[in-house]
């Protein structure tokens, strides 16, 4: 999403395509689902029209796609999840909407209205493009337009903000943001993760972190990466410019989670006794402390 704002810095246009989707951990994930029903409904409907169907016809057959007992598993289903396990109970788009009730609002259930009584215009299969089109147009245009032309004003207090127009919106993220995948190995981990405050790398707690975090796929390094700086991505130059200091919780025990001080990036482990042990700890507080980095999970 940080690609996303530069592109906006950048004045290049953004649409429905660019909304988050199931699965992104974002607010406004329906918006998302919406607009791919959206998309797939105008697809059918433009093959309709070639197809010569009347407008009795259409309307009957956009009444047809609303009824389908797959919306759910189309398109409420995270799109890179890796649980190919979960499923959906079947369920239509009709009874979905009569069931959490959207309106023309921000994401669909809060935020600003989109139209005017937005609060009170119900989101149905006739209407919902209308609502992609007006959710896009506040979420990229009219609803960020006052922060993005911030953003400008402050780079002009620092250096011409053209100088920026040389650059593409990945190249800015990445300079900005960091790297995009978040690669280590053994020895990159043993010279960035420096065992202190007792610990040293033959501490079997320290070997078990090591051991664990080789084994975390993308997306559970960038929660581990969050949980202990606050920043899901390495910095720009990678594993080589980052380090997180590791730190023997002396008030914990074996039942308690590691905790971490992100404005520092320090991690707290406590005496756990296997890998499998810290593992189950470290997930459990990476998942469960996303935004309060600061505070101790609570022992359970």
């Amino acid at each position: 999403w940080a690609e996303d704002f530069f592109a906006l810095v950048l004045n290049e246009p953004l649409g429905p395509s660019s909304l988050p989707r199931p699965g992104d951990g974002l607010g406004g994930e329906l918006v998302g689902a919406l607009a791919t029903f959206a998309a797939d409904l105008a697809a059918g409907e433009a093959a309709a029209v070639e197809a010569g169907k009347s407008p009795e016809e259409l309307q009957a057959w956009r009444q047809e796609q609303a009824d389908r007992m797959d919306f759910a598993e189309r398109f409420l289903t995270a799109q890179h999840s890796a649980d190919v396990s979960v499923t959906h109970e079947p369920m239509s788009f009709n009874q979905y909407m009569a069931m959490i009730c959207p309106c023309f609002l921000e994401t669909g259930l809060g935020g600003a209205p989109l139209l005017p009584d937005g609060e009170n215009l119900s989101v149905t299969v006739e209407n919902v493009r209308l609502f992609v089109d007006s959710a896009a147009d506040f979420w990229f245009k009219t609803g960020i337009q006052p922060q993005v032309e911030a953003f400008r004003a402050g780079i002009n207090d620092v250096f011409p903000f053209e100088c920026l127009l040389a650059f593409s919106r990945t190249e800015l993220r990445e300079m900005s943001c960091g790297e995009d995948r978040i690669e280590w190995d053994e020895q990159q981990l043993l010279n960035h993760m420096h065992p202190t405050g007792g610990l040293t790398e033959k501490s079997s707690v320290y070997k078990f972190l090591v051991a664990v975090l080789l084994e975390l796929n993308q997306a559970e390094r960038s929660r581990f990466l969050d949980f202990v700086s606050s920043c899901p991505r390495l910095p720009p130059g990678g594993i080589t410019k980052f380090h997180v200091d590791v730190f023997p919780d002396s008030t914990a025990t074996r039942q308690s989670f590691p905790r971490s001080r992100a404005c520092a990036n320090q991690l707290y482990l406590p005496p756990y006794s296997s890998k499998e042990e810290l593992q189950d700890k470290l997930h459990e507080a990476m998942h469960s402390s996303a935004g309060h980095h600061e505070q101790r999970v609570r022992d359970q």
